[in-house]
């Protein structure tokens, strides 16, 4: 019993370990690119950024934050008890919940850009760049659960590969875009006089290198799945649990799981907000 829990001990410092190397690294990943970013799309653009993010960073948080905390905890506990089946509930119920509240909170950003930015924020230009990252907190809601279902089944290396790729990708895309979306925003100031409108547009095109870097770790993760479903489909038909709970049941206990750290989390993170409306 000790040397088990030992490993066990050792497994999951191994994995604790894994995850805190790949957050490292992709700081400073983030922390370099955004130095020929800044660089790009000056100050201004700097800040349209910083206040399309900020709210980004919130709806986001609302939207799917606590989701791979929560399916993680879900999966590792039947795993660990041979409810397989109920497993799969599981994945389904997460996917269709973070399927229909990414969708949703994916609409409230593109069609609240102007709200939030112009009317909380005070920086209606920060709305371009907001709406371009839209699409990204369905992409990330649907990550996560994929994300919080390789860790419920003690394994964090596709998170941290996930996280790496996500982070280099993101990197690329948002420098080139920057200076592409930039250019175009010269070229538009020049016809109609607005000299606000390069900044405006750089923003816009750092802001698309976080939905390429995402939709990049969801197909990573894909592919993983589609790699690993034969052997979980078997897991699957080889379980003889008689008594799974309900699609509903479960829909209910990832619900109660995962909100209040949705909005505990959320909460602390308003400060932002606040900072950037009292700045600006």
């Amino acid at each position: 019993m000790g040397k088990k829990n030992g490993a066990r001990s050792g497994e999951f410092l191994l994995h604790g370990t894994i995850l805190a190397a790949a957050s490292v690294l992709v700081r400073l990943i983030g922390m370099i690119y955004r130095i020929p970013m800044v660089n790009i799309i000056g100050r201004e653009g700097s800040g349209y950024y910083s206040n399309a993010y900020s709210v980004y960073n919130i709806l986001l948080l609302l939207s799917s934050y606590s989701l791979p905390l929560a399916v993680s905890k879900m999966v590792s506990s039947r795993i660990a008890v041979g409810k397989w089946m109920e497993t799969k509930k599981i994945l389904a119920v997460s996917l269709v919940f973070a399927s229909s509240v990414g969708l949703v909170f994916s609409l409230v950003t593109y069609f609240g850009a102007d709200f939030f930015c112009g009317v909380i924020l005070g920086s209606p230009n920060s709305a371009i760049a907001l709406r371009f990252m839209a699409p990204t907190i369905f992409i990330m809601s649907v990550l996560g659960v994929l994300r919080g279902f390789f860790q419920g089944h003690e394994n964090t290396v596709p998170t941290a590969v996930s996280q790496i790729l996500e982070q280099i990708v993101n990197a690329a895309v948002s420098v080139g875009m920057a200076a592409v979306l930039f250019q175009v925003g010269v070229t538009e100031a020049a016809v109609t006089g607005d000299s606000s409108l390069p900044a405006a547009r750089g923003a816009s095109g750092g802001t698309i290198g976080t939905g390429a870097g995402a939709a990049t770790a969801l197909i990573f993760f894909i592919v993983i799945y589609l790699t690993y479903r034969k052997y979980f489909l078997k897991k699957v038909s080889l379980d003889r649990n008689a008594k799974t709970k309900s699609y509903g049941q479960l829909l209910q206990i990832l619900t109660l799981t995962a909100v209040p750290v949705i909005f505990s989390t959320a909460a602390y993170n308003s400060v932002d907000i606040l900072d950037a409306s009292l700045f600006n």
